[in-house]
């Protein structure tokens, strides 16, 4: 999706001295699903699991479901 579509489909208006932007909200979910992401990458012990994981799968330990 590109910038200039998203920003097309935002309006700012101002209510008192605040400005507030209104989104559409699919296009709010998809901003909070991003930002969830970044979340979980940025976690400490989630990048641990999935170096755990990932070793665990390297040396043969990981049992796969259904095999």
């Amino acid at each position: 999706m590109r910038a200039a579509n998203i920003l097309g489909k935002s309006q700012t208006i101002k209510i008192g001295k605040e400005p507030v932007v209104l989104v559409p909200l699919s296009l709010w979910r998809k901003a909070e699903d991003f930002l969830e992401d970044q979340e979980a990458l940025a976690s400490k012990p989630y990048l641990r699991r999935v170096r755990n994981a990932r070793a665990d799968v390297a040396a043969g330990r990981v049992l796969l479901p259904f095999e």
